[in-house]
């Protein structure tokens, strides 16, 4: 019997309305950020791995742009709706795996010519382990695209907040608190990815409220980070 992972056990809960935040507000937002960085990162052809793919709407985008796809993802409703939603791209080359992210043990090293990891890392236990597994799964030089939540975003703040204090009259909102719990320090997101061998392109900051002169004072909700594994003896590092 599979595990399902604790972040994985929150998003079968909402698997059949998780499709729909994406045709709206600040979820709408953030496929447009994804699909800029996917447009500039995906040749036609690879094989990617969609890691944490839930519901398959970065999964179809991968698949648009001529990828060969393996969608994984901890609960097993959100790959159902993935296969449902993915069903009309009848020859769509899309291989569904149920599985924890933290590990890749099946996959062969050097699988991949690129991983995308869209909001996972926040809902794991040991976000490092995720890391090294991803740098022995992609190729030299492949791609990965991670978002992770910085400290003291603005939004998560005021959520965090305000969570506390409508739990005092009985009210619960922003349930995904319970389980997303790692945020990281902006400053040292070049160091920890290279610390697993990845060497950083380009960060994208998204925010559902903010707007971009604010977004130069507050931080973000998300850093969408563009990184590349390093080649053999590429900046000193052992692949």
């Amino acid at each position: 019997m599979i595990t399902i992972p604790r972040g994985a056990e929150f998003h079968e809960r909402i698997a059949s309305s998780w499709d729909a935040r994406y045709e709206r507000g600040g979820c709408r937002h953030r496929l447009g950020v994804f699909n800029s960085i996917l447009d500039r990162s995906v040749i036609p052809g690879q094989c990617w791995l969609d890691l944490g793919c839930g519901s398959g709407v970065l999964t179809r985008e991968l698949v648009e742009r001529g990828a060969h796809v393996v969608a994984l993802d901890g609960s097993p409703s959100m790959l159902r709706a993935a296969r449902s939603s993915l069903d009309v791209l009848s020859s769509a080359p899309v291989t569904f795996r149920q599985g924890d992210a933290q590990d890749l043990s099946w996959a062969e090293p050097c699988a991949f010519d690129g991983v995308l990891c869209s909001s996972v890392v926040e809902y794991l236990d040991d976000q490092d382990k995720l890391l090294h597994q991803v740098s022995r799964v992609l190729k030299n030089d492949g791609v990965l695209i991670i978002s992770v939540p910085p400290k003291g975003s603005l939004v998560r703040t005021a959520q965090k907040v305000l969570r506390r204090l409508l739990k005092l009259v009985g009210v619960q909102r922003y349930a995904y608190m319970e389980v997303s719990r790692f945020e990281i320090e902006p400053r040292v997101v070049v160091a920890w990815l290279g610390n697993a061998n990845m060497h950083v392109d380009r960060i994208s900051a998204f925010d559902p409220v903010l707007s971009k002169y604010l977004l130069t004072i507050f931080r973000p909700a998300l850093l969408v980070c563009e990184a590349r594994k390093f080649e053999h003896g590429r900046n000193g590092a052992v692949v």
